[in-house]
């Protein structure tokens, strides 16, 4: 920036001088303004997604996704709440750029070996229920076997309280995701929601330490009975 008391008129040659400078100087500084305020921006959010879809995680992928997209207000993308209006509807272009942003997120949260398998399908919806086409393939019995066997070997073994229970927590989540509630009527949901959780308290009591047998006879007497949490 030129002072101005360093514009003074000691002759002709003199002022054009400064003039040219200062023109020069401002001229730098404008282009370098519209340079930056004319970058081209780009959704980071995407970036965010930890997770790339790999053909061998699908369950993972999907929760961690599923979570992301409802997160951002679109899941309706992707469940078909919001589906494809005519281009003549109002509410198309919207839709056509929605689309467009959650398709993009679900494309780059694959591997760069997938991504030409579900890139070619128009909507974000082809591609997720394609995704769960391909790797989701019903109960997979021998994963729920897994994960069952896992929960009742689990042991505190001198640890906190709170990993075993954390962890005690991922292994029924991810049997919840396998082998939902099969009930449709909502006082069998209930029932069947009581009883699945009066049995984990029981796994929960089963595996704490032996120098916890009060605490864990006292839990046993409580009226009504508790949840694990």
């Amino acid at each position: 920036m030129v002072n101005p008391t360093d514009v003074v008129q000691i002759g002709g040659n003199s002022t054009d001088s400064i003039l040219e400078d200062l023109t020069a100087r401002m001229t730098k500084v404008w282009t370098k303004n519209q340079t930056q305020t004319h970058l081209p921006t780009y959704d980071a959010s995407a970036a965010q997604i930890g997770i790339k879809l790999d053909g061998t995680n699908y369950n993972l992928w999907s929760q961690v996704v599923e979570m992301y997209i409802s997160s951002k207000d679109k899941l309706e993308y992707i469940n078909g709440d919001f589906m494809q209006p005519e281009p003549t509807d109002l509410t198309f272009r919207r839709w056509q750029t929605e689309n467009a942003i959650v398709k993009g997120w679900l494309i780059n949260s694959m591997d760069s070996s997938l991504i030409g398998n579900f890139i070619h399908f128009p909507t974000a919806k082809l591609v997720w229920d394609s995704v769960a086409t391909t790797y989701f393939d019903g109960i997979d019995t021998s994963q729920v076997y897994d994960l069952k066997r896992r929960v009742t070997k689990m042991r505190k073994v001198g640890g906190s309280i709170e990993k075993y229970y954390n962890d005690l927590q991922g292994l029924w989540g991810e049997i919840d995701f396998w082998c939902p509630n099969p009930m449709n009527c909502a006082t069998d949901i209930q029932k069947y929601n009581t009883i699945l959780q009066e049995d984990r308290v029981y796994i929960f009591l089963d595996g704490l330490d032996n120098w916890l047998d009060k605490i864990r006879s006292d839990v046993l007497q409580i009226r009504p009975f508790p949840t694990v949490e």
